[in-house]
């Protein structure tokens, strides 16, 4: 089995160009196709990566070898006897996880942006030279992928045993800051790039923590032998992306917690649920995994219902184990638990699409949403994380508090992860049904399938959690959080500034807004004749009552228009939770942290 050796460079940081360089040993006689992914696994959305290759040609001891495109993503090559290279450069400038980007201060990259695969060869391990520039030589290099040459986080060679692992593993480049931490035994690395005042030490302290939880609770083996945080530090962002052994993420500088700062404030907070989320993933997704994805056919969508598990689920643990780790109390986990009530009730989108549904059609609908998503589709993050909650607390009810769902999650990893076999649609469902205390079927079916509300508020109640719902300040400020102060009336938009007033972003059917005719994307200039602006809306609004008719002036494009808005009482949109019994906790939480 011949090795096949790409050779990456990023040659322009100016540029923001990478250039690669692929060695084929023994091409295919009859001649040999070479494609490019057009999606990365964990992001389902058609990407189109081989838009940014720029230049392709072919060569065999400096004689020029014939290379037609063939389809957007495909060349083929004339056939030949010998071996081929085959050089091209990639535009890198999308400053995300999901493809890959260069300048003079930083580097990342994903493999399916830069690495063709060779076609009927993708079970050939690949040999990865990663060559520097003049300009970038003092940079340091981070990577999960096993080393075959040169220091740890330098220049030098690299191997995965196929195509499919080759793109698994991300590389960030630059002027590192990189703090390794012992969790469960195991080399876990923190690595940023960009500017920042973090405490790096208190952050590997907690990471730790958070890593030691899951590791303990999937049991062994861990899936994976050493684990890397590749971090890029930005003014404002968040994402991630869960890869083999490493995950790639993007958080703001205010996301970082500071030297001398003592106590978990929402931003650090933030961060430590997207590396908990991102962390849980190599259990639930890398491994265990939906069939449809064995392996993942990286040239089309890939349809399934299972994203509400594999993304609700773990949406559920990124906060809940953050409490149990014992890095945040109680009270702030049900806070963060309102949050996730208010993110799925304050629409009504989901009346209009089921959890699965919202899974399916991930591809065009989650993942492309517009300005109508509140009132067209549903989370199945959201909605997902809620839906396992709602399991947590009914098998901890049904069998007498003597199973939960983290040994579920740890036994059917076992069964269905560990061995690579897979889930299909009903796989969870028959699974349940093994344990002889639970019935949970047919809820588990209608909050999959039906559009009902979830028994959130009642479940919780048997656990002396009382779910109160609040009129929040404004608009924008539907959370888990007791407001400080109740809005009389709702504009029934979210919004956001604008030099000429308010720019709406979303507006919810069947509200103030909507009924006055007001649509996204309208520039709100006035409000009862008064200028309107991001500082003085509270305000304008605490001047009425729900029944009150105003005149309101909104630019929709370039044509002003004068309309009649009537008030209407708002919405207890923020859920606010807390422990009213602690003597029903019964182990799902604890009180003393």
């Amino acid at each position: 089995m011949s090795l096949n050796h790409y050779y990456i460079n990023p040659i322009d940081p100016k540029g923001h160009l990478f250039e690669v360089t692929l060695r084929i040993e023994k091409p295919h006689p009859d001649g040999q196709e070479l494609w490019l992914p057009n999606w990365i696994p964990g992001s389902y959305l058609i990407r189109d990566f081989s838009k940014h290759i720029i230049g392709v040609y072919a060569e065999h001891d400096g004689r020029a070898i014939k290379l037609d495109q063939i389809s957007k993503n495909r060349w083929r090559l004339e056939p030949c006897d010998h071996a081929v290279q085959v050089s091209y450069q990639v535009y890198a400038f999308d400053l995300s996880v999901r493809s890959a980007y260069l300048d003079e201060l930083q580097g990342f990259f994903n493999n399916t942006s830069l690495c063709l695969a060779v076609a009927g060869q993708e079970q050939n391990p690949c040999r990865l030279i990663l060559e520097p520039s003049d300009s970038v030589a003092h940079w340091r290099v981070a990577t999960g992928m096993p080393r075959v040459s040169g220091n740890a986080h330098s220049w030098g060679e690299f191997e995965a045993e196929n195509y499919d692992k080759l793109i698994d593993y991300p590389f960030l480049l630059g002027e590192l800051t990189i703090e390794e931490f012992i969790a469960h035994g195991i080399k876990h690395s923190l690595v940023l790039s960009g500017r920042h005042k973090a405490d790096t030490s208190r952050i590997t302290a907690d990471l730790a923590r958070i890593c030691e939880y899951q590791l303990k609770m999937f049991g062994d083996p861990a899936p994976f032998k050493h684990y890397t945080f590749l971090t890029m530090v930005v003014g404002d962002g968040f994402g991630g992306l869960e890869h083999n052994n490493s995950t790639a993420l993007v958080c703001s500088r205010k996301d970082l917690i500071k030297p001398g700062q003592t106590k978990v404030d929402d931003n650090y907070e933030t961060f430590l649920s997207l590396c908990c989320h991102e962390y849980f993933h190599s259990w639930n997704i890398k491994t265990l995994k939906p069939k449809a994805f064995i392996p993942y056919p990286l040239e089309q969508e890939t349809y399934t219902e299972q994203l509400w598990f594999y993304e609700g689920m773990t949406s559920y643990f990124d906060d809940y184990l953050l409490h149990r780790a014992g890095i945040i109390s109680a009270d702030r986990y049900l806070r963060l638990l309102g949050n996730t009530l208010a993110r799925v009730e304050r629409g009504v989108g989901q009346h209009q699409q089921s959890v699965t549904e919202s899974s399916f059609l991930a591809w065009t609908k989650f993942y492309q949403q517009n300005e109508n998503a509140p009132n067209s589709i549903v989370s199945y993050y959201a909605k997902g994380a809620l839906i396992a909650l709602c399991l947590d607390l009914t098998i901890r009810l049904q069998s007498d508090h003597q199973l939960d769902l983290q040994q579920i999650m740890h036994d059917f990893w076992h069964r269905y992860g560990k061995t690579g076999e897979g889930t299909e649609d009903h796989t969870f469902f028959e699974y349940l049904s093994h344990y002889t205390a639970l019935d949970v079927n047919e809820m588990l079916h209608n909050a999959l399938y039906s559009r009902e509300q979830l028994p959130v508020s009642e479940l919780l109640e048997n656990f002396g959690v009382k779910v109160a719902r609040h009129v929040p300040a404004n608009d924008l400020q539907s959370n888990g959080k007791l407001p400080e102060r109740s809005a009389k009336v709702t504009l029934g938009a979210r919004y956001k500034n604008h030099p000429q007033g308010l720019e709406l972003t979303q507006v919810y059917h069947d509200e103030s807004a909507y009924e006055a005719g007001l649509s996204a994307n309208d520039r709100l200039i006035a409000i009862d004749h008064l200028q309107v602006t991001s500082d003085n809306i509270n305000e304008i609004l605490d001047a009425f009552k729900p029944g009150d008719s105003v005149t309101v002036h909104a630019f929709r494009r370039d044509e002003l228009r004068t309309l009649k808005l009537t008030w209407q009482a708002p919405k207890k949109t923020s859920y606010v939770l807390s422990i009213t019994q602690p003597e029903y906790l019964n182990d799902w939480l604890k009180t003393n942290l």
